[in-house]
């Protein structure tokens, strides 16, 4: 079994939180155009049959009108959607550039006194940093449900806790289940 590090823990919530932003963001995007779609078809089906009767030429402008400014709003969505989906990846992979490059150096610390202080302080730290995990992991789960409710689904990954039990959970669930048969009755 692997050992648990203050690192780990934090690499596990970076990375949950990279995902619960960018089901955010996915959801942001499907929403957005699913609005505007909504918007679009109220109109045409509701509005426009009736002030075509009275004014077919403002209808048609109208009309165009729509389509030009449902289009620029459209453009407006992908772009600032695109633009956190870029900040939301050049910010956690930093994140965690850093957190693995003082990861590093405190596993290079010579001096007895400084790694017991360092040893000391991240046993210290543990619970909170895994409470922290625990909450990131929720914040993912709850953007993935966004994800799901919306129709939108970039990413799937969430990290688990650093923990064995599920895992021999299942496989001892799996064991105790008596194997069935499948059998055909005869007609």
């Amino acid at each position: 079994m692997t050992q648990t590090t203050i690192s780990r823990v934090t690499l596990q919530s970076i990375e949950n939180y990279r995902s619960a932003a960018t089901q955010a963001v996915a959801a942001y995007r499907v929403g957005g155009r699913r609005a505007v779609g909504a918007i679009n078809g109220a109109l045409k089906n509701s509005v426009y049959p009736r002030t075509a009767k009275l004014a077919p030429g403002a209808t048609e402008r109208m009309n165009v009108l729509r389509g030009n400014v449902s289009e620029f709003v459209v453009k407006g969505i992908d772009q600032i959607a695109k633009g956190a989906d870029k900040a939301i990846k050049l910010g956690s992979t930093a994140a965690a550039a850093q957190v693995t490059k003082a990861a590093r150096l405190t596993n290079r610390v010579d001096n007895e006194t400084m790694a017991n202080g360092l040893q000391a302080a991240a046993r210290l730290t543990m619970p909170g940093a895994r409470v922290a995990l625990a909450v990131s992991g929720k914040v993912s789960q709850g953007a993935s449900a966004l994800a799901d409710a919306i129709g939108a689904r970039p990413v799937r990954k969430t990290a688990r806790k650093a923990a064995a039990k599920p895992a021999a959970k299942r496989a001892q669930a799996s064991r105790s289940k008596p194997a069935r048969r499948a059998v055909r009755k005869a007609k």
